[in-house]
């Protein structure tokens, strides 16, 4: 009885080992730089700075983005957040950067083939929550935030 209950735990250590080393794999993929420059973003946005928050987009988006809306930095960073309103799931919010109470990372996902991730994001604004994702683009040793290019 004694030799079961020692294999049965040798095989739950092994099945955890196993566990571990594959989120070692996976969490070695996001690098401290990535993940600096992800904590250096959420501070700009709950200081609700628009420049800082800027600063933080990918040159190329920023620059397309800002051709479209005709050079308006104010619009750009407040319609970078939008998604689902978490209690009624039927209406679509866009969150103002200045109306954000909180931000939080909830889930990064790496692309398959790429040095690239999307960044799910929850934002609370008052009693509303929505779950809205940004693509951080690598070029090189640098990194930005990108919305969704509709």
């Amino acid at each position: 009885m004694r030799y079961i209950g020692l294999m049965k735990t040798r095989s739950l250590f092994i099945a955890l080992s196993f566990i571990v080393i594959s989120f070692a794999g996976i969490s070695q993929e996001i690098s401290d730089k990535q993940i600096a420059f992800a904590n250096g973003f959420i501070k700009a946005v709950g200081d609700h700075s628009e420049k800082k928050t800027m600063k933080y987009l990918d040159k190329t988006y920023r620059k397309e983005q800002l051709e479209f809306l005709k050079g308006n930095h104010k619009q750009l960073v407040n319609e970078l957040f939008g998604g689902q309103d978490e209690s009624d799931r039927d209406i679509y919010l866009n969150f103002k950067i200045s109306e954000i109470t909180k931000i939080e990372i909830v889930e990064v996902i790496q692309l398959k083939g790429t040095s690239e991730c999307t960044y799910i994001f929850k934002l609370k604004r008052g009693d509303q929550e929505i779950f809205s994702s940004l693509r951080l683009k690598v070029k090189g040793k640098k990194f930005g935030f990108e919305g969704g290019r509709g």
